[in-house]
């Protein structure tokens, strides 16, 4: 087929191809603009095992300071997993009502992530306000400080040591103007895609002559002559 005949098929079922990339495209604009607005913060911390020596007595088992190291390590395979438990919800949900943040523990829960490289440690929290989302984030790492070994399962709290490297910047928007817009091109992008390919389909499956090429294809004959619409 040459280039006009598949231009004369998007012509002929235009409606088909813009229907559906104008619809995505609205659908997608308003609920972008419907959505609640959500800001993010992080923070960087090296999350370590506190020497021996230097807490309280532990009910680890009992290894020498050449061991700390790798014990953080078995520590921080866990940690995505206690940031993420109910259990340091409720505790970091006792935190923030402190402050002054009433916040419901499953909330905290959809909201916080840890991400482990090696001892350090990206904290990231998502909250309504850019004041909640920073607030947040300073009760997870005062609560991981304060709480420690208790959320391994061990009997008293304590044992871990957090040194904040970067402390909690300003919260930004989690969906800003442009990833919107990028949103809702990519959706109707797609759209459009699919159109397309509905109204090849379409015609693949219309078997009327439309055009004196067409019916020497089907035919194989040369055509003499053609009666015009009017």
């Amino acid at each position: 087929m040459h280039l006009y005949e598949y231009l004369s098929i998007l012509r002929r079922y235009w409606l088909l191809v813009l229907l559906p990339p104008l619809i995505a495209g609205a659908v997608s604009l308003a609920l972008a603009l419907g959505r609640a607005p959500a800001y993010q913060t992080s923070a960087l911390a090296l999350v370590s095992r506190a020497p021996l020596s230097a807490s309280a007595p532990s009910p680890l088992p009992d290894v020498d300071e050449r061991s700390t190291w790798m014990t953080t390590e078995y520590l921080l395979d866990d940690l995505p997993f206690v940031v993420g438990s109910a259990t340091f919800a409720a505790d970091v949900r006792a935190a923030m009502v402190a402050e002054g943040y009433p916040i419901d523990a499953a909330t905290i829960r959809g909201s916080l992530q840890a991400d482990v490289t090696h001892r350090a440690v990206t904290f990231r929290a998502v909250a309504s306000t850019p004041e909640a989302a920073n607030a947040l984030l300073r009760a997870t790492l005062a609560t991981l400080q304060s709480g420690g070994l208790k959320y391994w399962g061990r009997a008293s709290a304590g044992g871990l040591h957090v040194a904040v490297l970067d402390p909690p910047g300003p919260a930004t928007p989690v969906a800003g103007r442009r990833d919107v817009l990028r949103d809702v091109a990519l959706r109707a992008a797609l759209a459009l895609a699919a159109g397309v390919g509905l109204a090849f389909l379409l015609n693949a499956f219309d078997d009327r002559v439309r055009s004196p090429r067409q019916a020497e294809q089907w035919l194989g004959v040369r055509v003499i002559g053609v009666i015009p619409k009017e």
